[in-house]
Formats: structure tokens, C-alpha cells, sequence
């Protein structure tokens, strides 16, 4: 018989996974900015200090707007159709892109988004396509820039250190989003390779014909 091929994705599996990464973007966004507020109030970090408690409360306040933002444009921007494994010229609904993007540009603004942005970046980088993929990262770095001028109050002019190192890690999620698009694919077609192959099991034989009950002794 020809192997067993790899079950279809599922609706409902897809909307469990997704629910996962939503509860896991905000859990991890939420202890990193309280982490980050708590850095700014108490200056446990170069560069964090928040000298003015009425600029405190407006870096809180635009951190949980942008944040709840970013983490209800998650379930549109990681959206992926079948069509995607189908269809080589088909990258994905291209509002799953305008969510992306949004999200993606405030990763670094808003210590709450900073994990929906991980997972947004690897989400677009696993449909391998460049027409979306340098947007990506263009809008990482745009993040990066706005989150230096605007809220590192201590320092002056932008920390090329901290934007290098945004960068850096923005690379490593597209080549982990990039490794899984291609996992993906490979998968696809190994299921219809498996579905298009006949039945090796062999037909109904025909029984030899038995000796006539009158044959000669």
C-alpha cells in the first residue's frame, strides 16, 4: 500500500494555533513591559530613566494603546490560506500584510508588542517572498529609529548599538520564518506526491483452472 500521507491542515487546528500565539505574545509582552516600566521608573537601565512622571504616564498609556493594537492585528497579520502551498505566484491576502506591517512597526515602540512583532516577523518571512519580506524588515528598523528619538529620554540622538542589534535579531527571525516556509512547502509536496501515487497493492488474480473431475485415472 502507498505510505500514509500527511494529514490536511485543519480550520480548527489553525484557529488553536493561532489563539496560542495571540496568549503567548501577550503574556510575554506584558512581563516585558512591566519589566521596561519598572526599568524607567527606577533607572535600573542606562537610557530608561523617565524624569517626569506626567511623560511616564504618557510612555505607559501609549504603550498599552499601541500594545492592545498590535496584539488584535495578530490573528489578521499570521492569517496563511492553502493557496499559499498550492499556488507559486500567491503570497497570502494582502491584508495580512497591512496587519503585519502595522504591527511590525510598533514591536519596538511598545514594549507590549515586542513579542506579536517576533511572530509577525517570522509569519511573513515564511511565505518566502521578497515583495513582502523586505517591507518586514524595513519596518523593524523604522521601529527601532522611532523608539530611539521618542523614548530613550536620557540619551541624545540614536544608539546605533540598539538599532544594530534590532536589526540583528530581525535577520535571525526572517531566517527562522524563511527555514519554515521551506519546511512547509517541502511537506506539501511530499502529502501530494504520497496522494498521486497509485495503489501498489495487486489486483485480483485469477484462480488456475482446476482439474476437470473427469479426467482419465
Amino acid at each position: 500500500m502507498s505510505p500514509a500521507a500527511p494529514p490536511a491542515r485543519s480550520p480548527r487546528g489553525s484557529r488553536n494555533r493561532t489563539t496560542a500565539l495571540v496568549l503567548v505574545s501577550a503574556v510575554l509582552g506584558l512581563m516585558y513591559s512591566f519589566f521596561y516600566h519598572a526599568a524607567a521608573i527606577n533607572a535600573w537601565l542606562p537610557g530608561t530613566q523617565v524624569a517626569d512622571p506626567e511623560l511616564f504616564w504618557v510612555t505607559l498609556v501609549s504603550d498599552a494603546v499601541l500594545g492592545i493594537l498590535a496584539l488584535c492585528l495578530v490573528p489578521a497579520a499570521i492569517r496563511h490560506d492553502d493557496e499559499e502551498l498550492e499556488e507559486d505566484t500567491y503570497i497570502g491576502p494582502p491584508s495580512a500584510l497591512v496587519a503585519g506591517l502595522v504591527v511590525i512597526t510598533v514591536w519596538q515602540v511598545a514594549p507590549l508588542a515586542i513579542a506579536a512583532g517576533a511572530v509577525v516577523i517570522i509569519s511573513i518571512s515564511s511565505r518566502i517572498s521578497a515583495s513582502w519580506t523586505i517591507p518586514a524588515v524595513c519596518a523593524s528598523l523604522f521601529s527601532a529609529l522611532i523608539a530611539e528619538l521618542a523614548f530613550f529620554h536620557s540619551s541624545v540622538g540614536i544608539d546605533w548599538v540598539v538599532v544594530s542589534a534590532v536589526a540583528a535579531a530581525t535577520v535571525i527571525l526572517v531566517l527562522f520564518g524563511t527555514v519554515r516556509g521551506y519546511h512547509l512547502r517541502s511537506l506539501f509536496r511530499e502529502r501530494e506526491a504520497a496522494e498521486q501515487t497509485p495503489s501498489a497493492d495487486p489486483g485480483p488474480q485469477a484462480e488456475p483452472p482446476q482439474a476437470s473431475a473427469d479426467s482419465s485415472r
